[in-house]
């Protein structure tokens, strides 16, 4: 667990996808990003009505833009306040992002919606997402003629086989629920799939019951599987300690952008952004200024090569850190770690309190070992941090006061601050968001 491969398969395939880009040297990836930059920009300004309204305003046109520092020192930001106002005040369903010729849009498909409005993604005959999730595929170690199941918690059904099955790959799909967890373990043990793609903290929650419950041994029902991807929202270490006592290894996946996807690789060193695809930029909250690498900043990203929904500039609300060194694993493209979400973080008591800060301490409670819990923010700064916290009825030890006593302790013991709990059932604080995830700061 935790190795990095190299030709699977018995040698019979080479250790990637695409060796020439992947193992781009950084000088001929900054080189490949300048020249689609260039024509990305034209043809955005053209065609996505948003795009133009923006550059507009800021007085700033693509032949403005002739190297990737112009474009750092005058491009204008874009993100999803823009795209739902240019949505509202025009009845454009695609927020003046739709830069498609329609004889060439096959579909489109929706972000999950946790944090606002579901946002559209355009989806064309091979969309680049399709071409980078290839890549991530064959980087975990699925290879042509491998079983791999597919759970899939959004709208994207049906616009996302085509890639596993041009990399020869044969999914087998699975709705987002507990309700399919024997059918899921019984494909495992039939098909012998070498990659689950897609678990999210609640199907693992849930995972971790149905083990308990029954008795099953994970092993038995994960052996000779290369991993799992995982995603919706960062794991905690106790989650992910448990799901590698399964023998399963898993592999963090996140946005990047509306349109593509970061993935660890087996490394572990943070996630790929294949940059071929995807300019990014990692940039100070406070005057988007560029931060070294290393050093946490705003994720904003630029989207090189989509023809349908050109992402300029545009504001992922992610708190991140960057690495541009060569990866372990022999790939050149820059690395992610996701800090939590730029809304996310709250104050309290003039201390600043990110939901990473108050994983630990709500775990380490039986009851509450599931780590659900809601951050309520109810003004810019608070003297008290008030948190919704999930608990299992069942797991319970003594009474829920004591139970909520012991959680205020150490939540007052991991911040410092004053902290006020409110405890709910798991199964309740499942219903406030999607099936995979929930906000993790909600106004009440």
């Amino acid at each position: 667990m935790g190795s990095v491969p190299v030709a699977a398969g018995g040698g019979r395939f080479p250790a990637y996808f695409d060796e020439r880009v992947e193992t781009m040297p950084r000088a001929d990836i900054t080189a490949l990003q300048e020249a689609r930059l260039r024509l990305l920009l034209r043809h955005a300004y053209e065609h996505a009505p948003l795009i133009r309204q923006v550059w507009q305003a800021a007085g700033v046109s693509p032949s403005d833009i002739r190297s990737l520092d112009d474009f750092a020192a005058k491009a204008p930001f874009t993100s999803k306040d823009h795209v739902r106002a240019f949505r509202d005040q025009g009845g454009d369903p695609f927020g003046g992002m739709n830069s498609a010729d329609p004889h060439y849009l096959k579909g489109v498909t929706f972000t999950s919606g946790t944090t606002g409005d579901p946002t559209p993604v355009l989806r064309g005959g091979r969309s680049i997402s399709e071409i980078c999730t290839m890549r991530d595929s064959w980087m975990l170690g699925a290879r042509p003629g491998d079983y791999v199941t597919v759970v899939r918690p959004t709208f994207r059904v049906g616009h996302v086989n085509r890639h596993y099955q041009e990399a020869g790959l044969i999914p087998i799909l699975f709705k987002h629920a507990p309700a399919i967890l024997p059918d899921f373990f019984r494909a495992a043990r039939l098909y012998r799939p070498s990659l689950h793609y897609f678990l999210s903290t609640p199907l693992l929650i849930a995972m971790e019951e149905y083990f308990e419950k029954t008795g099953t041994d994970p092993r038995a029902i994960f052996d000779g599987c290369h991993g799992a991807t995982v995603g919706g929202e960062p794991l905690s270490p106790r989650r992910l300690e448990v799901v590698r006592s399964w023998g399963l290894d898993l592999f963090e996946v996140s946005g990047l952008g509306e349109s593509l996807t970061l993935v660890e690789c087996p490394a572990h060193d943070g996630m790929h952004a294949w940059e071929d695809q995807a300019l990014i930029e990692c940039l100070d909250v406070r005057d988007d200024s560029p931060v070294p690498d290393g050093e946490v900043g705003e994720l904003v990203v630029t989207v090189l090569n989509d023809p349908f929904q050109p992402m300029v500039r545009y504001r992922t609300d992610d708190l991140v850190t960057v690495s541009r060194s060569p990866c372990a694993c022999g790939r050149t493209h820059a690395r992610i770690r996701i800090v939590g979400r730029k809304s996310d973080q709250t104050f309290v008591a003039g201390r600043p309190v990110m939901p990473r800060d108050l994983q630990l301490a709500i775990e380490g409670q039986r009851a509450s070992r599931a780590g659900l819990f809601q951050i309520i923010r109810f003004a810019d700064e608070m003297d008290a941090l008030r948190i919704r916290i999930g608990y299992d009825p069942a797991a319970l030890a003594g009474t829920i006061e004591a139970h909520g006593e012991a959680l205020r302790d150490a939540l007052e013991g991991a911040v410092g601050v004053p902290v006020e709990v409110l405890l709910t059932p798991d199964a309740e604080l499942l219903k406030l968001g999607p099936p995979h995830k929930i906000p993790r700061v909600a106004k009440a």
